[in-house]
């Protein structure tokens, strides 16, 4: 009982871990990412063999989940075995019972509830299980590789594509989205900068008659004032021109 018990915690953590990684390598940010890799760290390193093809991170995650979906099945459906068969008729009806039962839990404990957190703070879960990922990454490798190369065939030979074609790569939004986390966290100068480059990637949804300024409201200076009074002004304004 115990053992049985300990196993299926066990299987729940870890579905609840690989479905939460799955979701957050889909919902990171990948400017965040590409940013994180460029510090030379052993994190980084690691960051880069997990994000290097996507496809086979995926699979590796999707594969570790099955993994623990069928152990969880087989310990749960033996656990409540002994507590359903006096009350219920048949087996069939048992089947059911179990069934239902082992897919409550599993769906709030390792699908929903993971998958919710893992998409609210998908930068920094991928940073912190970043190793443990990488560990079943390396354990999965064969398994996934076979995958990969099946699912491969079939989209080369059926669809004359392949499954990392679209290569990470980070939206406008994605870098809006950083700098928007950034402005939270440096000094007002910096923040300054900071904000003229945000203006910026606004300017395509802006149209020229609102970016224009009306004359009454021009700032200006002297031609000979230093570069310094310059500055100062555009913190000062807002202004970007």
């Amino acid at each position: 009982m115990e053992l049985q018990l300990f196993i299926i915690v066990v299987s729940i953590i870890l579905s609840a871990f690989f479905s939460g990684m799955e979701i957050a390598f889909i919902s990171s940010n990948k400017m965040h990412i590409e940013l994180e890799k460029k510090k030379g760290n052993f994190l980084a390193k690691v960051l880069h063999k997990l994000t290097e093809k996507p496809s086979k991170f995926i699979t590796t995650m999707l594969v570790g989940n099955n993994i623990a979906l069928v152990v969880y099945g087989y310990f749960m459906g033996e656990l409540l075995m002994p507590y359903l068969k006096p009350i219920l008729p048949n087996d069939f009806i048992i089947l059911l019972v179990q069934t239902i039962i082992s897919t409550l839990i599993i769906l709030i404990t390792a699908e929903f509830l993971p998958k919710a957190i893992f998409r609210i703070y998908s930068n920094e879960a991928l940073k912190i299980f970043a190793i443990p990922a990488y560990i079943f990454f390396i354990i999965f490798y064969i398994i996934s590789e076979f995958i990969i190369f099946i699912s491969d065939t079939v989209l080369k030979v059926f669809f004359k594509t392949s499954a990392d074609n679209v290569q990470l790569a980070f939206t406008k939004a994605e870098l809006g989205n950083y700098i928007t986390e950034q402005l939270e966290t440096v000094n007002e100068e910096v923040d300054s900068e900071i904000q003229i480059f945000q203006n910026a990637l606004d300017f395509h949804d802006v149209r020229a008659r609102e970016a224009m300024i009306p004359r009454t409201d021009i700032v200006a200076i002297e031609v000979n004032d230093s570069i310094k009074n310059l500055r100062e002004l555009f913190v000062e304004t807002g202004l970007s021109k």
